[in-house]
């Protein structure tokens, strides 16, 4: 006979929290959540203010499961619900014990509470919500909350619990479900459109969004306010809604809002509609807040989905489903369009409780930058790059000869037809067959035929080897690159996401009709066909070794800054420091150091190095990383620190400003709240925040956002960010020279403003490249520092075109 668990507290409390079922702990004492979990639970609520003696805590399975497995009671598996008839005893028994309560207010804690309390499922997209239950006799009004013990292992669990149980407080004093009250109106007229959309333009500002099906608009709301809010619709149910002229003329109604710079657009990642109003109507978005920005920045460990901005900055319940529902099984197109209104009624209530934590962090700078590329992104992701598409086509049938050629060389070797990519092929030829000893993944564990492996054996005298390592190479860019599928006009698009990391990095991805791809680690083997459109040059402006240079000078590391003030390759003067030779005599050859394997080059080390131990990689970790033994791992990391001591000085720093209250600056002012579970894995993304939010906020801020819509800057578009550089495209038929001069000298200027970082001023030089294609060894630098005038500059720019057009043929 099981131990029952019983509820305890006082029935009549305003709160009643449900869990799913007692742990051990609580089998042991008879009571609920006491164990780790109820720790945890107890913790957050008295921080709230919420009072445990003041509550009544029950559970929904009253017997500890089997291995703490609530599947053998009820299970929920995509989608589909299987339970016992002893969990329906139970769920009965809860629905008695809950009669007797006169809450105001049920906690569904957990997945399985959540279903016994309102026949619901996906607890994390739920959570927060306030919702109606469907327990008898009348149901009562409940918020669900992630399970404790699921916080217990992912730790920023903690954080929307502790969300929630502030609204859970502030939702005890009254029993009603009171959710916002919002006018949505969908499937309006065609006069209705119109006089709508015209009384919006006299509003400070809007929310709008859309949603796009079979690569069309097929309806866009518009919200007056978080609670006026219409959803106006092009197609349903296989037919237009509008006349083409009542459509023509409800789009220049938009456009007339859409493009009044005095009113501000709100949207969350508005990047993404205004790119796509864009390319489909030539409507340029001017005036933008995204919810999406202000969110990252405010909390960039949280996620940046609109349905999580809603669960914590309104009371609108979950509700993103009801659009997946539309497209997936074809439900109501009524709920579709109510889902599209939300949007942009849940933008604009939102925005202001999130821009009220900016400033509270002190990061309005940091969002107004991020927000002031958006224009640049629009325009990057529509115009794209020109592609060598002829090239590209005759690279493939090259490499399907190379492969082909490789295929036969290897089934040679063996004997018999290998499959490069099969595991258990290879594993079988070389471990097996061979004899060869396994070798054991030094990151997994596990038994690996891995890049590194096949290098290993290529050492030892195995041709196969190398022929699978060219093979596989050869495969994977042809298939990801080559093959990579354009635009109709031969270019490559990608869809830029504006708060792709923490640290306010740009990502970049295929568009949403699968094309393209990122366009921010392209190989050198993909680049020579990204070319210059007919008649222009590409200029390549990089910021050089720039995170580096932050940490030298952060730091501050006195051997660092030696080097990049004398002009050395920082790089060569650490390998040097490390294998104990002037930098001069480092090499850059594969293999010339016999660290690892002897598989890499004296130079690479010190780049890996620099690259790792900036930010406080350990010896083990750095063994793993580069699968290097753990006495080659050892040697490097205390050689590295030996020289460079204010590296460990800066890491010191960083723990102590963590320790006053979890917030980094970087050398612009962006501020970042770090919410993981304090250890070093913190730590190591703490040292890493200021170089590279630095970088990322001068490419973005002082190149991407001042250059787009500068008159200084006409005749010259930026059609690519890749971190630390742009690139930047000028016509040399329409621009005399003296203005790709100019232009260039104003960027690199912008640049290369100084910055400073406690006390200390520097700067991070920016190197110029120029060609008709991103292939490096094809582009020719371009001396902007070296020259003092735009004249000076605009004649060796004359020269530089003249070999390039000689050498192009252009």
């Amino acid at each position: 006979m099981p131990k029952l668990v019983m509820g305890s507290g006082p029935i009549d409390a305003k709160i009643v929290f449900v869990g799913e079922a007692p742990g051990a702990e609580e089998e042991r004492l008879g009571k609920p959540f006491i164990g780790s979990s109820g720790e945890l639970l107890t913790n957050i609520m008295h921080q709230t203010g919420i009072s445990r003696e003041e509550v009544y805590i029950t559970n929904v399975v009253k017997e500890r499961p089997p291995a703490n497995d609530i599947t053998k009671f009820i299970k929920f598996d995509k989608g589909k619900l299987t339970k016992t008839k002893a969990y329906d005893d139970y769920e009965n028994m809860l629905y008695e014990e809950l009669g007797v309560t006169t809450a105001n207010i049920y906690v569904a804690v957990g997945g399985v509470a959540l279903w016994a309390l309102c026949r619901q499922d996906k607890i994390s997209k739920r959570r927060g919500s306030i919702l109606q239950g469907s327990f008898p006799p009348t149901g009562g009004k409940v918020i669900p909350i992630i399970h404790p013990a699921s916080a217990l292992r992912n730790y920023a669990f903690t954080h929307f619990i502790r969300f929630d149980m502030r609204r859970i407080l502030e939702e005890s004093a009254f029993p009603e479900v009171r959710l916002p009250s919002r006018m949505l109106k969908v499937d309006p007229s065609f006069i209705e459109s119109i006089a709508y959309t015209q009384s919006c333009q006299e509003l400070p500002i809007i929310g709008f969004d859309i949603e796009v099906v079979n690569e069309e608009i097929s309806c866009i709301s518009i919200a007056r306010s978080p609670y006026d809010v219409i959803s106006i619709p092009f197609y349903a149910d296989g037919r237009d809604i509008f006349t083409v002229d009542q459509e023509a003329a409800v789009w220049r109604e938009i456009a007339k809002l859409l493009e009044n710079p005095d009113i501000i657009k709100v949207g969350h990642n508005i990047t993404f509609d205004a790119t796509f109003i864009f390319i489909k109507y030539g409507i340029v978005t001017r005036n933008m807040k995204d919810t999406m920005i202000n969110c990252s920045i405010s909390y960039p460990d949280f996620p940046k989905g609109l349905d999580f901005v809603t669960s914590i900055c309104t009371k609108e319940p979950y509700y993103k489903d009801d659009g997946k529902k539309w497209f997936k099984l074809g439900g109501s197109i009524h709920d579709f369009w109510i889902y599209n209104a939300k949007d942009s009624a849940v933008c604009l209530e939102s925005l202001p409780v999130l821009e009220a934590e900016v400033q509270r962090q002190g990061n309005e700078g940091a969002v107004e930058r991020q927000t002031s590329i958006v224009p640049s992104l629009v325009y990057m992701q529509a115009r794209g790059i020109q592609a060598d598409k002829a090239g590209m086509d005759s690279a493939i049938k090259e490499y399907d000869v190379k492969i082909a050629e490789l295929q036969a060389e290897l089934d040679k070797c063996c004997g018999y037809c290998l499959n490069p990519n099969s595991s258990k092929q290879l594993q079988d030829y070389f471990y097996i067959r061979k004899g060869v000893k396994p070798y054991i993944s030094r990151t997994t564990g596990n038994i690996s035929v891995d890049a590194v492996a096949l290098k290993r054996l290529s050492k030892r005298g195995f041709r196969e080897a190398q022929i699978i390592l060219e093979m596989r190479h050869l495969l994977k860019i042809k298939s990801t690159y080559f093959e990579m599928e354009m635009d109709s006009d031969n270019r490559i698009r990608c869809s830029f996401n504006p708060v792709g990391t923490e640290n306010g990095r740009l990502s970049s991805s295929k568009t949403i009709f699968g094309k393209g791809g990122n366009m921010q680690n392209l190989p050198p083997e993909m680049l020579r066909f990204l070319v210059a459109d007919p008649g222009c040059f590409l200029y390549n402006i990089d910021l050089s070794q720039a995170e580096n240079r932050i940490v030298a000078y952060c730091a501050p590391e006195p051997n660092m800054i030696e080097a990049f003030e004398k002009g050395i390759d920082i790089h060569r003067q650490t390998a040097g420091l490390l294998f104990n030779k002037p930098p001069e005599e480092i090499s850059d050859d594969e293999g010339s150091s016999s660290i690892g394997g002897g598989l890499f080059s004296e130079r690479f080390w010190g780049k890996k190095s620099n690259h790792s131990l900036n930010y406080d990689l350990g010896y083990r970790s750095f063994a793993l990383v580069c699968e290097i033994q753990d006495n080659e791992a050892k040697y490097i990391v205390e050689r590295y620190h030996s020289v460079y001591p204010g590296v460990r000085q800066y890491h010191a720093w960083i723990r102590a400003q963590l320790s006053k209250n979890r917030t980094i600056t970087n050398c612009l002012g962006r501020k970042r709240l770090f919410t993981s579970r304090w250890g070093d894995e913190l730590f190591k993304e703490a040292y890493a925040f200021i170089p590279q939010s630095t970088v990322a906020d001068i490419i973005n801020a002082r190149g991407l956002a001042y250059v787009m819509d500068n008159p200084l800057f006409q005749g010259a578009e930026i059609l690519n960010q890749v971190h630390d550089s742009l690139i930047v495209q000028i016509s040399y038929e329409t621009v005399p020279v003296l203005r790709h001069a100019e232009i260039l000298k104003l960027l690199v200027t912008s640049l290369q403003q100084p910055i400073s970082f406690r006390g200390r001023e520097f700067s991070i030089p920016a190197d110029t490249h120029v060609g008709v294609t991103l292939n490096k060894k094809k582009m020719k630098g371009v001396p902007v520092n070296e020259q003092p005038t735009s004249e000076g500059l605009a004649r060796e720019l004359s020269r530089v075109h003249n070999e390039i057009r000689a050498s192009n043929s252009i």
